[in-house]
């Protein structure tokens, strides 16, 4: 049962911090806004489309009619597709090999605008301004034997270039609030990096507490921490010194 309630509102906090972008149809910004996903999600929400990827297609929805999704389109993404990030226009799609971005200037039809090839391995992905984080994980179902984290510049859209890579000990997902990127370290913990200088992220702490840590959302001045046995709250009012504010365990 607990195991049940643990998934019920690991999916009620996500279908939660999505709400803001759906709800903003009547929005008077011209930059279309971006629903709050974990690193490791298969879908994404930006405006009122909503997009979902499996392992080779992109599906593009229209959710602009509450509760009535409809299908708009289908684009082939590539191969072996794992994760998907919306933002500032653009998606950011992570598969086993390679990083690819679409453009949304045509929400409906996204459109393939680059991509940098890497390590076999499993890559969620987040960004922030001009730069990407990815993480890479081997000795998976993904293949591959590197774990480290990737910084691009992707100032460039259609030439991303690789500025940094870290090695860690089993990256899974990442998240980045204002100068400070979280990295799940699995069993190693949750990892706090330095971002002031993004292309040369400086690690600053790794919390431990023998939880495994897969993904991250920080929303609101709150991380939430999805862990193997449960969900952790952190406060990250400063950004680089998250501090535990309760957590649901099993």
């Amino acid at each position: 049962m607990l195991l049940l309630m643990r998934t019920v509102l690991y999916f009620i906090l996500s279908a939660f911090l999505l709400l803001p972008a759906a709800c903003s149809k009547e929005s008077k910004s011209t930059q279309q806004p971006t629903g709050k996903g974990g690193s490791m999600a298969r879908f994404a929400l930006a405006g009122n489309y909503l997009y979902v990827v499996n392992t080779t297609w992109l599906h593009v929805y229209d959710v602009s009619e509450n509760g009535q999704p409809v299908i708009k389109n289908k684009v082939n993404a590539g191969w072996n597709i794992e994760t998907i990030f919306a933002y500032d226009n653009k998606l950011f799609l992570g598969s086993s090999s390679a990083l690819y971005i679409f453009s949304l200037n045509d929400p409906v039809t996204p459109v393939w605008e680059s991509g940098v090839t890497h390590l076999r391995s499993c890559d969620p992905v987040v960004t922030q301004g001009n730069t990407a984080f990815v993480t890479l994980r081997g000795g998976s179902t993904c293949g591959g034997t590197t774990n480290a984290l990737m910084v691009y510049d992707v100032t460039d859209i259609k030439a991303p270039a690789l500025k940094a890579s870290i090695p860690m000990k089993g990256p899974y997902g990442l998240g980045v609030q204002d100068s400070a990127l979280y990295v799940c370290d699995g069993a190693d913990g949750l990892t706090v990096f330095d971002i002031k200088s993004p292309h040369a992220p400086r690690k600053l702490q790794t919390i431990e507490g023998g939880d495994m840590y897969i993904d991250v959302i920080p929303y609101n001045g709150v991380l939430i921490a999805y862990v193997r046995n449960g969900v952790r709250f952190f406060d990250i009012s400063k950004p680089q010194e998250p501090v535990l504010l309760s957590a649901l365990m099993d």
